[in-house]
């Protein structure tokens, strides 16, 4: 296992190891990513919100195939951290990998509990600045927008409900 990835040869697939953590963001075990999500077992998110020079957001359309929230709006790139990864480098590899970002100041924020149907999560939560070209990841965003704090909250019942508690927790901690 490296990163928290390793390759099943009888399955032929790549297996995410995720940490199972307790209600004060302890670990308590390891289990595969598609048992977090079919227990709805206690994990850790990485969720970055990427604002432009008018402090604009920038939402992601969730591909069809997404194993939560599928074809949601989404308020922050991030995702999933796997066992032994640290947050930030969890947020940095989930900014390359969803929007092909890489290289920029990230501003930490703490950290933050969100549960509700489907998901249990300490959320990492950082943001950054950035106005340039952007790479989508095929298999998980499906489109980009940006998006002022007010369209967003009109628009609430399409988000992802993990990603409107990060924007208010982000909103009482800056």
């Amino acid at each position: 296992m490296y990163c928290g990835f390793e390759w099943n040869e009888q399955k032929g697939l790549r297996v995410e190891w995720v940490d199972v953590v307790d209600g004060n963001n302890r670990v308590i075990g390891v289990a595969e990513r598609a048992k977090v999500r079919r227990e709805n077992l206690c994990h850790r998110a990485s969720y970055i919100l990427v604002l432009d020079d008018a402090d604009r957001i920038l939402v992601q359309r969730r591909t069809l195939s997404k194993d939560f929230c599928p074809g949601m709006l989404d308020a922050c790139a991030g995702g999933v951290v796997t066992t032994g990864e640290e947050m930030e480098l969890s947020a940095r590899r989930e900014l390359a990998e969803e929007l092909g970002i890489a290289d920029v100041p990230l501003q930490g924020f703490g950290s933050f509990y969100a549960e509700g149907e489907g998901y249990r999560v300490w959320g990492g939560l950082f943001s950054c600045r950035y106005q340039g070209p952007l790479q989508l990841q095929a298999e998980e965003v499906s489109a980009v927008h940006w998006m002022s704090l007010a369209e967003i909250a009109e628009r609430a019942t399409e988000f992802t409900p993990d990603s409107l508690l990060a924007i208010a927790s982000w909103q009482a901690r800056r």
